[in-house]
């Protein structure tokens, strides 16, 4: 039987965290995302409530004021935030949890939930992230891929803190799903591994 957990995913931008998460959720039917709030402005292809739930600066304020986040962050100058109300509902469902997070977010989290399983997502190497930030995020600017790739520099000489570690490299996108898959199911189903 599933035990329900709480993962944390975390990794630099473009590195394809969540990519990888939303296989983890194809894959394992007892596991829910914690849709995150933010401030942010809607991408093409983006649904609301799914991929995130997107409110203006006043109303994430009124959540922060109401003590209604778990964790929140501004990163890259958008504010991003998880609801305690989220995960106590799947937790009563017995649901595992997964958020995709930045690091600042996923070190806040596990201070108020020590269980939980924190996994980063590393680039094969600098270089190849980059390109794939400049391809994914073709309607930036320069200086805004720049300074996602100075935030990225600082979230790699942290990789260290999480428990585990799986390196996406370029083209091999799969090979990380499947390490990160197992990972989850080792926890999630512990006997099963034995």
């Amino acid at each position: 039987m599933a035990q329900a957990k709480v993962f944390i995913i975390m990794g630099p931008s473009g590195v394809g965290k969540t990519v990888i998460g939303h296989a983890l959720l194809r894959r394992f039917k007892r596991l829910s995302k914690i849709v995150t709030y933010t401030t942010r402005t809607q991408r093409p292809g983006e649904v609301d409530h799914i991929d995130y739930h997107f409110v203006t600066p006043r109303e994430f304020e009124r959540k922060v004021a109401a003590g209604d986040f778990i964790e929140h962050a501004t990163v890259h100058g958008d504010s991003y935030g998880s609801a305690w109300e989220d995960l106590k509902r799947l937790a009563q469902q017995g649901i595992s949890t997964l958020f995709i997070i930045d690091i600042q977010g996923a070190k806040i989290l596990k201070k108020k939930i020590r269980d939980a399983v924190t996994i980063f997502i590393a680039p094969d190497n600098m270089n190849s992230l980059r390109v794939r930030l400049a391809r994914r995020r073709s309607n930036e600017t320069q200086e805004q891929v720049d300074r996602r790739m100075e935030t990225a520099r600082r979230e790699m000489a942290q990789k260290d803190w999480a428990e585990h570690m799986v390196i996406n490299r370029q083209g091999q996108r799969m090979e990380a799903i499947r390490a990160v898959a197992k990972i989850v199911k080792e926890y999630m189903y512990p006997h099963a591994t034995k």
